[in-house]
């Protein structure tokens, strides 16, 4: 369990987004209000004892130079009362005037988009959902419904027919779940023909320029992914799962580290998982090579797992919610997104990462009004004043509590990068080889009974 300090950490999304690092800070108490002063709990002075015996006059002014400590007692009693009833009336309205919510920001032209594209993804039936058209409103929503979704069809649909009819022209089983996978992996990696007609089409590449879309969050987008034929390991996948969508064939989004692949069964059940980025089938054992999936990550499922249709309409919950930050910023509407990706998919890293910026934001937007800098001890104590503040700081150490438990380990650029180029070692071209020639072979071989 770590308590952690408090910094903005970069946007994650369900690819390969910049993963924050988890931060090791001082620790830090659990404030509450111990040692504060109570105006109803004052200590006076009590009566002095008369410890004299003399005479009545010297009794009589034992008893003025006692009532007269009395009244000095009472006096400064009740002015440290309405002291600290000033204080207290001062902290009340200070906390009256705190807003613990962080500001909208749909005055900003352009958000409406998102909101209309949250309306409509609520109202959504995961047993039929479509991938092409949420995503595509997604993007849209991006570019300010800009985009021509006639045209989008078409594309995605000239893509399905190309494919199918590619499969038929090498006989293979338009029936086969194995064959369709295997040609949409050959429509990926390879340069592609028709005979009939002498239509070409020409594999994707990896972009290797601003990949993870810090500096253009287009980047990330399958409609830059078909204008240039470059993309990356968010676009890719997307795409792929929008293709076998328009043949009928069944595959599955799967996660690993900063990272989202494909992964499907062939005929007889096995599974295979697919590499879009380097165009290579991808063993078990190279997506374990890149050292950052503890065992906890797989006990609890956030890794190297098929998504469902309810675990995919979460990321897309997700993919909606960074397009909105990266224009807008964080707001509680990202958190209404959020909140939602999390019913669908609690255990979602992506979905935990933004839970986690968002707390982390609110909690500094709230101490910004307090005049206090979260990251000095002796200031941080003040917030014992303010029992909803706590409760922030709570909340966000806590929330990074949950994502250390479900095992998740922040993974370099420099790692990532090393572990994708790992892919080009002679043991995994080998592999993929190997891989690639039985699998077809199994294709054909179906194919031929068919």
């Amino acid at each position: 369990m770590k308590t952690l300090f408090f910094l903005l950490i970069p946007l994650f999304t369900f690819s390969q987004v910049k993963m924050p690092s988890i931060p090791q800070p001082t620790q830090f108490q659990h404030y509450g209000n111990q040692g504060l002063g109570n105006p109803n709990n004052i200590n006076v002075v009590p009566n002095p004892v008369n410890i004299f015996n003399g005479t009545d006059e010297t009794q009589k002014r034992q008893q003025l130079q006692n009532e007269k400590l009395i009244r000095e007692a009472t006096q400064t009693e009740k002015q440290k009362e309405i002291q600290m009833r000033e204080i207290y009336a001062d902290i009340n309205q200070a906390k009256s005037n705190i807003n613990y919510n962080l500001p909208s920001y749909s005055n900003l032209s352009g958000t409406n988009y998102y909101y209309e594209v949250y309306d409509r993804i609520i109202q959504l039936d995961t047993n039929s959902l479509s991938v092409k058209d949420i995503n595509f409103q997604i993007e849209n929503a991006y570019f300010e419904n800009k985009q021509d979704k006639a045209e989008f069809d078409k594309i995605i649909k000239n893509s399905g027919d190309f494919i199918l009819s590619k499969m038929k022209e090498l006989n293979y089983d338009l029936q086969s779940n194995s064959a369709k996978n295997f040609m949409l992996f050959q429509f990926f990696s390879e340069t592609m023909q028709l005979k009939s007609n002498g239509l070409k089409h020409t594999a994707f590449k990896y972009d290797f320029d601003d990949y993870m879309g810090v500096i253009d969050y287009s980047k990330m987008f399958v409609s830059k992914l078909l204008a240039t034929k470059t993309g990356q390991c968010h676009s890719m996948p997307l795409l792929y799962l929008i293709l076998a969508e328009q043949i009928n064939a069944e595959a599955f989004l799967a996660f690993s580290p900063n990272h989202s692949y494909i992964r499907f069964k062939d005929d007889v059940g096995k599974w295979y998982s697919i590499e879009l980025t380097n165009g290579m089938f991808s063993t078990t054992s190279y997506i374990l090579q890149s050292g950052y999936i503890k065992s906890e990550a797989l006990q609890n499922k956030i890794y190297m797992q098929n998504l469902s249709k309810k675990e995919l309409l979460s990321q897309f919950y997700v993919d909606l919610a960074n397009g909105y930050i990266h224009k807008f910023g964080y707001d509680e509407f990202v958190q209404k997104l959020i909140t939602k990706a999390l019913e669908l998919y609690p255990n979602s890293i992506s979905a935990n990462m933004i839970q986690s910026n968002l707390d982390t934001v609110r909690f500094e937007y709230v101490m910004q009004q307090l005049g206090i800098n979260p990251r000095k001890k002796e200031e941080l104590q003040n917030i014992r004043s303010f029992p909803q503040a706590v409760a922030l700081l709570n909340k966000v150490n806590g929330q990074y509590n949950f994502m250390d438990n479900l095992g998740y380990e922040h993974m370099p650029d420099e790692a990532y990068q090393n572990w994708l180029q790992s892919m080009k070692e002679q043991k995994h071209i080998q592999d993929n080889e190997a891989i690639r020639k039985q699998f077809k072979g199994l294709v054909i071989k179906k194919s031929l009974k068919n």
